[in-house]
C-alpha cells in the first residue's frame, strides 16, 4: 500500500501547485470560477475589505465606512467589512502599514502555511502512511482553496481553528483520566473563543457547550464579545444594524448565481417552479426550523437516550460529530454561502474520515473538493459581461440549479450522514452499511 500512498501524495501534491500557480498566473483557472470570472482577474476583493478596515481603525475612521465621500478609500476596489471589530483593529490594522498589494502577498503565504499546518497536525494525529496519505491529498486537493487564495480570504484559518477544536475532541472526553480532559479543554476554549473572534459563525458550538455544562467558557465568550464589539457601536452607531444584518440576519430573495448555500438553492429550485413569495418565506423558514431542531434534538435528546441536558462525561466522537453537525447545520441555514467557505467544511470531512473510514465520506469530500459546473455549462459569457454578483434569473433553468446543487446537495448528504451517526439508535445500523 504504502507505493500507492507515495502516489496519491505525490500526485495530489501537484494538483495543490497547480493551484498555486493558477493563483499567480489565473488565466487558465479563472473559467472555472464564477467569483474569479466576475472579477476578471482582479484579485484579493475579500482581503482589501479587512485591509481598507485596518486603515480606516487606524485613522479613527469607522471600519464599516465604505462609502469613498466619507472615508478616502487605499486599495483597487474592496467589499463592505463584515467582521467583528476586533479584528480590523488587530491583523488589518497591521496589514494596512503595508501597500496593498505586498500585505494581500504576505497573507496569501499565511493562507499557504495555515494549510500546510493543517498537514503537519493531520500526520501527527495519525501516524499511520497509509491513512496520512489519503488525509493530507483530501487538504490538498479541494479546489475551493483555489478562491481561497484568490480572494485573499480568511476561511481556510477559520478551518484550521475548527480543525484543532475536532482533532482535541479524543481529550474532552477524558478517555483515560480526569486530568486530561482538562488539559483538552485548556486547549480548546483558548481555539473556540477565537474563531468566534475571527468568524462568528462557529457560536453555533454553544449548544453542544451548553449539553456538555461547560458554562464558564460560554460566559468568558459572551463577556469577551460584548466587551470588544458593544463599545465600538457605541462610538460608531451608524452601521450597527447593517453588522447584525450581514452576520445574523440577511434573507434569500433574490437571485444570485455565486451564493451556493443551500437556501439560495431551495429559492432558485422553486423560484424555478413558478412558487410565490409566501411560499419562498415558508420554505426559508422551513430550512432554518428542520436544520436546527435536528442539532438540537440530537444534541439534547438522542445522544443520551433522555431528555435535557446530559453529563458531560461523552465519547469522544460523539462530541466531534456534535461539533461537525452544528457546522454543518450553519452551512444549511446561512443565507449566504460562497464557494470558498466550503474549506471551512473540509475539516469535518478530514475528521470524519480518520475517525471512521468509508466509502460515503470521500464521495462527499469528492463532491464538494471538485469545481462547479460554472465553468463547462456556458455561464461564463453571461456572467463576465454583466460583472454582477446579485445576478438575474437565467436560462435555461436547470443550468443555475446545478450550479447551486453542486454545494448544497453534497452539504445536505454530509448533514444527513452525521445526523444518523449521531443517533444512538442509528449508529450500529449504519456502521453495518459504510
Amino acid at each position: 500500500m504504502r507505493r500507492a500512498s507515495i502516489f496519491l501524495l505525490a500526485v495530489a501534491a501537484l494538483v495543490h501547485v497547480g493551484m498555486l500557480v493558477g493563483w499567480r498566473w489565473p488565466r487558465q483557472l479563472t473559467p472555472y470560477f464564477f467569483d474569479a470570472t466576475v472579477l476578471s482577474g482582479g484579485r484579493g476583493l475579500d482581503f482589501y475589505a479587512i485591509y481598507q478596515a485596518g486603515y480606516n481603525a487606524r485613522h479613527g475612521i469607522d471600519i464599516y465606512e465604505g462609502d469613498p465621500a466619507k472615508a478616502p478609500v487605499v486599495v483597487p476596489y474592496f467589499t463592505p467589512y463584515r467582521y467583528l471589530p476586533v479584528v480590523a483593529y488587530t491583523l488589518g490594522a497591521a496589514l494596512s502599514l503595508f501597500s496593498p498589494l505586498t500585505a494581500y502577498k504576505i497573507w496569501v503565504v499565511v493562507i499557504e502555511l495555515t494549510l500546510l499546518g493543517c498537514v503537519l497536525l493531520t500526520w501527527r494525529i495519525t501516524r499511520d502512511f497509509d491513512r496520512f496519505a489519503l488525509l493530507a491529498s483530501m487538504w490538498l486537493c479541494f479546489t475551493p482553496f483555489y478562491l481561497e487564495l484568490f480572494m485573499g480570504q480568511f476561511s481556510l484559518v477559520q478551518g484550521a481553528l475548527i480543525f484543532g477544536m475536532l482533532a482535541a475532541a479524543p481529550l474532552l472526553a477524558g478517555e483515560r483520566s480526569e486530568a486530561q480532559s482538562e488539559t483538552g479543554w485548556g486547549l480548546w476554549e483558548p481555539l473556540w473563543l477565537t474563531s468566534i473572534l475571527w468568524k462568528i459563525n462557529t457560536i453555533v458550538f454553544a449548544p453542544v457547550l451548553l449539553r456538555l455544562r461547560r458554562f464558564r467558557i460560554l460566559t468568558i465568550t459572551a463577556v469577551v464579545l460584548s466587551l470588544t464589539t458593544i463599545p465600538y457601536f457605541l462610538v460608531f452607531p451608524a452601521h450597527a444594524r447593517d453588522f447584525l444584518v450581514n452576520n445574523f440576519g440577511d434573507s434569500v430573495t433574490h437571485y444570485e448565481l455565486g451564493n451556493l448555500g443551500f437556501r439560495q438553492f431551495v429559492f432558485e429550485l422553486l423560484a424555478a417552479l413558478g412558487a410565490s413569495p409566501a411560499a419562498q418565506r415558508l420554505a426559508q423558514l422551513a430550512v432554518v426550523v428542520i436544520a436546527a431542531g435536528s442539532a438540537l434534538l440530537i444534541t439534547f435528546y438522542f445522544l443520551d437516550g433522555q431528555l435535557g441536558i446530559g453529563t458531560w462525561e461523552l465519547p469522544p466522537g460523539k462530541i466531534a460529530r456534535l461539533l461537525s453537525l452544528w457546522l454543518t447545520a450553519f452551512f444549511l441555514v446561512s443565507p449566504q454561502i460562497w464557494e470558498h467557505h466550503y474549506v471551512m467544511l473540509l475539516p469535518v470531512l478530514v475528521i470524519e474520515y480518520w475517525r471512521n473510514p468509508n466509502w460515503f465520506v470521500l464521495f462527499i469530500w469528492l463532491w464538494l473538493a471538485l469545481p462547479t459546473p460554472f465553468g463547462f455549462i456556458g455561464l461564463q459569457s453571461v456572467i463576465a459581461a454583466n460583472h454582477d454578483l446579485r445576478a438575474f434569473p437565467l436560462e435555461p433553468a436547470w443550468q443555475p440549479l446545478l450550479q447551486h446543487a453542486s454545494k448544497a446537495l453534497p452539504t445536505l448528504a454530509l448533514f444527513a450522514y452525521l445526523a444518523w451517526r449521531g443517533m444512538t439508535k442509528g449508529i450500529n445500523r449504519i456502521e453495518r452499511v459504510v
